[in-house]
């Protein structure tokens, strides 16, 4: 880098007095933690895009994880249905959604009710082993004779099935279904349009010649292939967003209100539950 010529003397501004300390002996002024990135002070902070300080911000005070068990111990354990190929199932309704112009009829309410079948299975299946677990976890430790146990199995069981029913119905069908189902439509509409162009007609009249085909096979051929191709292109990269953008919103409205009944209404608090370290 080029180093600046010195101005003039007279050019040369005194420097702002520095504002005086605080009782505590740092300087006064507020300092607005949520528009400054982690690991950046003000400065830095001030030197970038007020937009990209709203997002950073934005996307620091979301909590993406996901949800805490109840006795805070994370999962280790296989689970077949999340980690093995039977989770592919739930992706059925993406890959209708995708083959939708080759498929018959019926076959895209078909595969919706493929993943919504694998959703319902997960939710029975986290239900039923979070209430074996926390049965068995809660049998096995002293707790207040007023504590009503059986209710509070049950609470902790349900808690977990719904928050997995919700989860798995948006993450797994509504909104991947609905994105893919969305490029594949815009795909469609921007084929009509290209394709309206006398340059473009005559382009794929040549193509099928080309291929020895009849122009209007080649024609719906192409129209049915680039919108599948663009929608099963799209199912990598919307997997991540929609789930951490799910469990997020999660985090905001459904999974604090049901850790309070269980901590507050159901007996958690009163058993020691981990979880309810976290309640509010």
């Amino acid at each position: 880098m080029a180093l600046q010529p010195d101005r003039p003397q007279q050019d040369k501004q005194p420097a702002a007095p520095a504002a005086p300390p605080g009782p505590s002996g740092s300087p006064q002024g507020i300092k607005v933690d949520l528009f400054e990135t982690k690991d950046s002070g003000p400065a830095v902070a001030a030197g970038r895009g007020g937009d990209d300080n709203l997002l950073s911000g934005l996307l620091n005070s979301l909590d993406f994880s996901e949800p805490p068990s109840f006795d805070g111990e994370e999962k280790t354990e296989y689970d077949p249905l999340r980690d093995g190929p039977l989770r592919y199932l739930g992706y059925a309704n993406e890959l209708g959604e995708a083959f939708a112009a080759w498929l018959f009829a019926g076959g895209v309410p078909l595969s919706y009710a493929v993943a919504i079948g694998y959703v319902l299975f997960d939710t029975y299946d986290k239900w039923q082993k979070t209430q074996a677990d926390a049965r068995r976890k809660l049998t096995s430790r002293p707790l207040p004779a007023s504590l009503d146990v059986d209710r509070l199995v049950a609470t902790i069981g349900l808690e977990r099935g719904l928050d997995t029913l919700v989860w798995q119905l948006i993450a797994s069908v509504a909104a991947p279904g609905y994105t893919i189902h969305s490029v594949v439509a815009a795909a469609n509409w921007a084929l009509q349009r290209v394709e309206q162009s006398q340059q473009v007609a005559l382009s794929m009249n040549g193509a099928a010649q080309a291929l020895g085909v009849a122009p209007d096979v080649f024609l719906a051929t192409l129209n049915k292939s680039v919108p599948t191709a663009l929608g099963l292109l799209a199912i990598p990269f919307i997997v991540h967003p929609i789930d951490a953008a799910v469990h997020a919103a999660l985090n905001a409205t459904l999974r604090p209100a049901l850790r309070r009944y269980v901590c507050r209404s159901a007996g958690g608090k009163e058993a020691g539950l981990a979880v309810c370290d976290r309640c509010d």
